[in-house]
């Protein structure tokens, strides 16, 4: 079970562990590979292709993307129509209101992946 207690400026607390920013595919956590984004795009406000591709993978229904606490992270159009034409839905909310969609939609029995970004 995958269950997010609370997010502030860099970090989030999943499961009784503190992350900065990551991805839940399924009932797996993963952080977010920074030297990997930083190589790619010199910071981490975008998503990588490979993460576009973990997030579709095990057949969600709705992928949840928490954009920062202020809306930072980018998302490209490129990759809502690579989403929307898996048949997936996307929700892209602030992180805060990110987390707390997602612990509802699991909870409900919901397939939900989701990338959390936690700063800005």
């Amino acid at each position: 079970m995958v269950h997010f207690e609370k997010s502030w400026f860099g970090g989030v607390r999943i499961n009784g562990k503190n992350y900065r920013d990551v991805l839940t595919v399924g009932e797996e956590v993963e952080p977010r590979d920074w030297k990997r984004l930083e190589q790619a795009f010199g910071r981490g406000h975008w998503l990588g292709d490979w993460e576009v591709e973990k997030l579709l993978s095990g057949k969600p229904e709705i992928i949840i993307i928490g954009n920062g606490t202020e809306g930072a992270l980018e998302v490209t159009e490129e990759i809502k129509k690579k989403i929307k034409e898996a048949g997936v839905e996307l929700k892209i909310l602030l992180t805060p209101q990110a987390i707390e969609e997602f612990n509802n939609l699991y909870q409900a029995g919901r397939r939900v992946n989701a990338l959390i970004h936690t700063t800005c």
